[in-house]
């Protein structure tokens, strides 16, 4: 069985080459590379023309300018792709060489996501604690995933994809081509933290899900990581909104989602005072508009403590 594996690189030549070596020596020889490079000002460039001419190297495709967006050069990737699964490697990130093999051998007819725990690691490959976790899912926090487990899309929704994206780094997963849509990819444009979010729950929605408790990828944070700075800011909550809309559409959780919007909201992480006037009312209106009680409810439990 074929998978495609898409290497999506902007300006991470300091890492390049760890990651294109981490996916030429897997174990699992059945797959193709598509690297795609979004008009890096490194050089990039001239790392990815090493590899030109390798056997497993399917396209080398370089962007005249920059796109703007992550989930272009995925939608790019996945129309070159021609396996039946796909592994979106990220260019700063790690993996063991049995990554591949490891994940290929969770495929059945109704799987249609397979991901592993993430390592988290710095700059030089050494490991890290962020936000008071060592690794994604972190098992010491998150007690399911301390342990291997199969899932139904829905099911997998409701318990872990609400208060947060328990699958965090695209490079930890493996996906059924099949499943994406590519009116997904302009949804998941249109936001700078949840793309990948939304792109999850698409995926959800039709097949079953398989979780490795073992890590066989290295998650990469660094000065130039997108999310780094971004846990405390009010933009999460304005794009959880977009969330809970797609929630709506393919879900019936609508209030669990509504919910856990109302709790970052009042009691989250990320300081209301970073909100301006006009944020705070259109919170406030978006949901009032779905659940008049459920805000009022909130404050009044958040007053009691």
């Amino acid at each position: 069985m074929l998978v495609s594996v898409i290497i999506p690189n902007y300006n991470h030549a300091p890492f390049l080459k760890d990651r294109i070596d981490t996916v030429l020596n897997q174990t699992y020889r059945d797959f193709e590379v598509i690297i795609l490079d979004d008009k890096s000002k490194d050089n990039s460039k001239e790392i990815i023309e090493q590899y030109r001419g390798n056997e497993k190297i399917a396209h080398i495709v370089y962007n005249d300018q920059n796109s703007g967006s992550t989930f272009k050069q995925w939608q790019r990737g996945l129309s070159l792709a021609k396996g039946e699964w796909i592994w979106i490697a990220e260019s700063d990130d790690l993996a063991d060489e049995n990554f591949l093999e490891i994940l290929t051998q969770q495929i059945t007819s109704k799987v249609g996501i397979v991901f592993c725990r993430s390592n988290l690691i710095d700059e030089n490959n050494q490991p890290i604690t962020l936000y008071n976790f060592t690794s994604m899912p972190d098992p010491s926090v998150y007690l399911e995933f301390g342990t291997d487990f199969k899932a139904k899309g829905d099911d997998f929704v409701k318990k872990y994809m609400l208060g947060m994206n328990a699958i965090p780094n695209a490079s930890s997963a493996i996906f059924k081509k099949g499943l994406v849509q590519n009116s997904i990819f302009s949804e998941a444009g249109k936001t700078k933290l949840f793309g990948d979010w939304l792109f999850w729950l698409h995926l959800m929605k039709q097949a079953d899900i398989t979780y490795l408790f073992n890590t066989f990828n290295h998650f990469r944070f660094h000065q130039n990581t997108v999310r780094k700075d971004t846990l405390h800011s009010s933009v999460r909550l304005m794009e959880y909104m977009v969330l809970v809309k797609y929630v709506e559409r393919y879900f019936d959780l609508q209030d669990e989602s509504l919910d856990c919007l109302v709790y970052l909201y009042l009691s989250g992480d990320i300081p209301r005072s970073r909100l301006t006037l006009k944020e705070h009312i259109r919170l406030n209106l978006f949901v009032f508009k779905r659940n008049p009680t459920l805000l009022l409810k909130s404050y009044f439990r958040k007053l009691k403590k």
